[in-house]
């Protein structure tokens, strides 16, 4: 099972600069399984970039998937009139909400096309859709099985565990604690996960003043909840709108001191179940804080550093992610840490728009995360963080 998140943030989408690296689309995550049966949890923004993406996967050839709402709430369902394959005969796509009617889950999905709302009505829509009113009892979905409960928060919400491929994933939105009847549903949904999304778009002190009654919870009930479950990994989710990335850094370093397994959830973050497997380079919300704003890239660089007995080394590398301030790469295990390196980079045009641009930092090692995958055969390579500093042009460099 392979699970990717295409929208994270709850309410309302914010695109900006500050939330970068967890995104700002909307809630939408993609279940695949193991014999590529496609599974699609709630339609908010992010289902536009999901729908691209399986239009240059599929091309030509028609997509099926089933879609489970968890709600009709806006930042659940604003994405459907933007889902480029709702829009191409040959495609079937089969909905699914619970205990909301047939009617009343066909007008969410197509009512948000109405005039004067949008300028083209749902006729336009080629694909072949089915709508299906479900109970909470379980149901079997091409090898899986899906099973739901009641979450407490306005008009009703539903959560969803999807057992399949040895594996358990649940989804948990929306939900306020304090209703002991959707506390032991919901515990009942979580328990033994593999994984476990859950709710967290306020603090508990949030929960406890101005936001009671709102129908969100906090880290705090979520680390709870995977504690007494018995979960082995939780990430937080339904990000607010008014938290940035250093704010959610923050809830999850938090969350972290009660259940360790926790990251918070990002727009492009892949995981692999039954074990786990992050995607590579998947920085998310890491151990450290992170003030600025990363880049993802893969360039060529070159590493200095001078021996006790003054020889010089040099070794080259791969840049992975860079900020204003930090830097990811991959090195032979040759070079030591624990002392100040100099990294030199040529920035092609592509990235500058204004010529090629040659750079030189110090670089203080960090800390190394493992074995990674070798960028030169037959040489063992690891990957490395590094805080910078930018050396200017005229100062002596150890990089020949």
């Amino acid at each position: 099972m392979r699970i990717k998140f295409w929208g994270v943030r709850g309410s309302i989408p914010t695109p900006e600069r500050r939330n970068s690296r967890y995104g700002g689309n909307t809630a939408c995550i993609e279940v695949r399984l193991a014999n590529d049966t496609l599974i699609i949890l709630d339609c908010g923004s992010g289902l536009r970039s999901l729908g691209r993406s399986l239009t240059r996967e599929f091309r030509d050839s028609a997509i099926h998937a089933h879609v489970f709402l968890t709600h009709f709430h806006w930042d659940h369902i604003q994405g459907a009139p933007f889902c480029a394959p709702f829009y191409k005969a040959g495609n079937e796509f089969s909905f699914y909400s619970m205990r909301r009617g047939e009617q009343e889950l066909k007008a969410a999905i197509e009512g948000q096309m109405i005039q004067p709302f949008f300028p083209v009505d749902m006729t336009m829509l080629r694909s072949t859709r089915h709508f299906y009113d479900l109970d909470y009892d379980p149901i079997g979905l091409n090898g899986a099985v899906i099973r739901s409960a009641p979450l407490f928060h306005p008009q009703g919400c539903a959560g969803y565990r999807v057992e399949a491929d040895d594996a358990v994933f649940v989804l948990a939105t929306d939900n306020e604690p304090g209703s002991s009847f959707h506390d032991r549903a919901l515990r009942e949904l979580a328990q033994g996960a593999d994984v476990l999304v859950y709710d967290a778009q306020y603090t508990p002190e949030q929960l406890r003043g101005e936001r009671k009654g709102w129908g969100h919870s906090s880290w705090l009930e979520g680390t709870r909840i995977a504690k007494e479950c018995g979960v082995e990994h939780l990430i937080l989710f339904h990000h607010d709108p008014d938290n940035d990335d250093v704010c959610v850094d923050g809830l999850v370093e938090n969350a972290r001191q009660e259940f360790p397994n926790t990251i918070g959830a990002a727009e492009g973050l892949e995981i692999g179940l039954p074990h786990a497997k992050m995607k590579d380079g998947y920085r998310g919300a890491a151990s450290e804080r992170r003030h600025d704003s990363r880049y993802r890239l893969e360039l060529p660089i070159q590493i200095a550093w001078q021996a006790p007995s003054g020889e010089r080394h040099e070794v080259r590398g791969v840049a992975l992610d860079i900020s204003r301030t930090g830097i990811y790469f991959v090195v032979p295990n040759s070079v030591p840490l624990g002392q100040s390196v100099e990294l030199a980079m040529d920035l092609p045009d592509e990235i500058t728009h204004c010529g090629e641009l040659a750079l030189r930092f110090n670089a203080a090692l960090l800390r190394q995360e493992g074995n990674h995958r070798s960028f030169d055969h037959g040489i063992a390579s690891r990957g490395v963080a590094a805080r910078l500093k930018l050396l200017p042009a005229d100062a002596h460099s150890q990089v020949a």
